[in-house]
């Protein structure tokens, strides 16, 4: 219970020192730096998210010669824009179609570790990007990801 209370009030120090403290000219650069570091992580993160919008699901043969499998995957699309864009409405069965073509060129293999999601999600956003005009990919996300 002692050490316990001696962490914590150290942790509460640190806080403070960092944060509340009155700064010399000597500290106020290094902490300063810090705090507006803080604060712009957190500007950034509260602005700048696009329309999110949803696929409906694929399912897909992979090419996978030893084995037969399947691929079952839902995609949202973040887009740079804040509302909906009625380009991605307009072009909607043209993505699919090179998200369907994409997905079926894979084998089980090259999607099944992070590494192979992370390219597999830049491939179809590269895809994507080509595909639109005025509406651009920002992220994918993959909210269903099933190999059988």
């Amino acid at each position: 219970m002692g050490i316990l209370a001696v962490v914590l009030v150290a942790g509460v120090a640190v806080v403070w020192y960092v944060f509340l403290a009155p700064q010399s000219s000597e500290e106020s650069s290094v902490v300063g730096k810090i705090k507006n570091l803080w604060a712009s992580e957190k500007k950034s993160s509260s602005t700048g998210q696009g329309h999110i919008y949803k696929m409906e699901p694929f399912l897909v043969n992979l090419m996978d010669p030893a084995q037969l499998r399947y691929l079952k995957i839902t995609l949202h699309v973040e887009s740079n824009q804040e509302k909906p864009n009625e380009e991605y409405e307009k072009r909607l069965p043209q993505l699919r179609d090179a998200i369907l073509i994409i997905l079926s060129s894979k084998n089980y293999k090259d999607i099944m570790d992070s590494e192979g999601k992370t390219s597999l999600r830049e491939e179809i956003k590269t895809k994507m990007n080509q595909l639109l005009v005025d509406l651009k990919v920002q992220n994918i996300y993959f909210t269903e990801f099933v190999v059988q």
